[in-house]
């Protein structure tokens, strides 16, 4: 009688877990995507679909990776689908031609080059910028500002604004190694706010008080990746994202 009620017991909860994968869609992705597209739709897109999105979190390279091993519905990066491709490359995933990938950009967003409202600057140059964020420039009264050490704000979970600044800015050279770390894109705002030596690159929808921008910013795609025919669960928030989503995007 035991032996039949863990049998039973173990086919209910593997049941329930295809039941549970069946009602969900999962997508591997970053901060960006994640603050300006998939929490403001998670509610509306239940409420119209019963599918609850769910988010594996990573950088660029890690959730295209997780797309490929099968692991993801979809992947999505804040960087045109070449530059995305061409970072795994680098990042050591292999990937397929862009021919094998089927993409849809929900919105367009802005990563911008902030520093403390505080600051006597109020533009930098490209040349000015590269030499900060390699190091080469490593004290403010270098470039017309106080004497005060520069402090460049890098988050440690990698994204396609950072990226793309690395690659459009610094010429692909590596960021300098002495940095002050955050967790994301997201906690850069914050921490430039709340010291005047610092710089840091944001995204467009994260602006808040005690940060200035000071040269023009960078636009790129939210870019969202899949593979062959979508599945009906992505097919539905394809839709739900080109007709109902734009109304809840956080731009």
């Amino acid at each position: 009688m035991f032996r039949r009620l863990t049998v039973l017991t173990a086919a209910v909860l593997v049941l329930s877990a295809s039941l549970a994968a069946a009602d969900e869609i999962i997508i591997a992705t970053g901060p960006t995507f994640i603050k300006a597209i998939f929490d403001p739709i998670k509610a509306p897109f239940k409420a119209k679909t019963g599918l609850d999105i769910k988010i594996t979190v990573g950088g660029p390279v890690p959730s295209l990776d997780v797309l490929e091993k099968g692991g993801a519905d979809a992947a999505g990066a804040s960087l045109p689908l070449e530059s995305w491709l061409e970072l795994a490359k680098k990042g050591g995933v292999p990937v397929k031609e862009k021919s094998a990938y089927s993409t849809y950009v929900p919105m367009t967003e802005k990563a911008m080059l902030m520093v403390n409202s505080g600051n006597k600057i109020n533009a930098l140059s490209k040349e000015q910028l590269k030499g900060i964020f390699t190091g080469k420039t490593q004290n403010w009264k270098e470039i017309g500002g106080d004497d005060a050490p520069i402090l460049v704000v890098w988050p440690s979970l990698t994204s396609g604004a950072l990226a793309l600044f690395q690659a459009k800015v610094l010429d692909n050279e590596p960021v300098t190694k002495t940095v002050y770390d955050v967790p994301s894109i997201d906690d850069t705002p914050a921490a430039i706010a709340g010291s005047v030596e610092a710089i840091g690159i944001i995204n467009g929808h994260s602006i808040e008080k005690g940060i200035k921008e000071v040269a023009p910013p960078l636009e790129r795609p939210l870019t969202l990746v899949y593979k062959g025919t979508p599945s009906a669960k992505l097919q539905k928030l394809l839709d739900f994202l080109k007709q109902d989503g734009k109304q809840y995007f956080k731009q």
